[in-house]
């Protein structure tokens, strides 16, 4: 059951107050190897509390046990590096009694992705399209307009559905960021080929996009995320870029949800890449056609790990950009 607690500014950190803002602390048992929303709040708290200085990933990571230690040991609690309900509870009454403080974020930090305009595709959808478009400008080559996308191997999940899931999720947590998010789709029975995808990222002057998608392979065994982004030889002018943000965006996924990390590929037959203006990468983010990969991306606290994790690697992209 959450607990509220009301917070007063005092000088730059929020003090607990009967009559000021709000702190929900997190419930629950957490450990390392967790993740999900309740592991991410814990990771706010944390930096909140000048604990924790890495990527609130929302995965309970050895990073993330440390600070809690340090948590624990500032309570006065036996350490065991496990968040539950005691050191819940003596984080509260810490809370309510100011032996603990929250520094209040910058705007910057608040807000890091002001002022961009980011877009979203989550890939395929309900039916596929078999009709043919070109695959890229001024060229006779063809490819079907949409293909029907992975279907999960033990959940029959259609890989549309969790596209779309983990981009609802993403683009809230950009729009918090303060990003202006263009989504090309935000629901599964649409008919949109890949070239016009592009092309409504192209009208809108976003930034740079993503591409939601999950994989399929002839083999079982595969699992993990893996990203694409365009090739040097058809789309010269964005590859740099699309690169750059793929490296950042695809360690971040795997930081966040603990996926094994594939590497980057350039690819020539995606349509959509060949038809973007702007920077533009794929994130692949599991296997359908892997069991395990299967039923994680379909629970829900893992699509939120997904998201964060994007959207961490957005946040760094940026910022090493600026």
């Amino acid at each position: 059951m959450h607990r509220l607690f009301h917070i007063f500014i005092v000088a730059a950190f929020l003090v607990l107050s009967p009559a000021a803002l709000a702190y929900d602390l997190p419930q629950g048992v957490l450990t390392v190897g967790d993740y999900g929303e309740d592991v991410l709040a814990l990771q706010q708290l944390l930096t909140s509390l000048g604990l924790y200085n890495e990527e609130c990933s929302g995965t309970y990571s050895t990073h993330t046990r440390d600070a809690v230690i340090a948590l624990q040991r500032n309570l006065g609690l036996e350490i065991d590096g496990i968040y539950g309900p005691q050191t819940a509870a003596a984080c509260e009454t810490a809370l309510a009694d100011g032996s603990l403080v929250i520094s209040t974020p910058s705007a910057k930090e608040d807000k890091p992705l002001t002022g961009l305009i980011i877009g979203l595709d989550p890939g395929h959808q309900t039916e596929e399209d078999p009709a043919l478009e070109a695959m890229l400008p001024g060229s006779e080559r063809t490819k079907p307009r949409m293909s029907p996308g992975a279907v999960g191997v033990k959940t029959g999940a259609q890989e549309c559905t969790i596209n779309l899931a983990v981009g609802l999720k993403l683009k809230k947590l950009l729009e918090n960021g303060g990003a202006t998010v263009v989504m090309t789709r935000t629901d599964n029975a649409v008919c949109l080929s890949n070239q016009e995808r592009a092309k409504m990222m192209n009208e809108a002057g976003v930034d740079f996009w993503i591409r939601l998608h999950c994989d399929a392979s002839s083999s079982a065994q595969n699992s993990g995320a893996h990203a694409l982004v365009p090739s040097r030889a058809y789309n010269p002018a964005i590859y740099k870029e699309s690169l750059a943000l793929a490296q950042q965006v695809l360690a971040a996924f795997c930081e966040a949800t603990g996926a094994a990390d594939g590497g980057i590929a350039a690819y020539m037959n995606q349509t959509g890449f060949n038809w973007s203006d702007y920077p533009v990468m794929a994130i692949e983010m599991g296997y359908l056609s892997n069991a395990e990969d299967d039923v994680r991306l379909g629970l829900d606290s893992y699509q939120t790990a997904c998201a964060t994790g994007i959207y961490n690697g957005i946040v760094s992209y940026y910022q090493q950009a600026q």
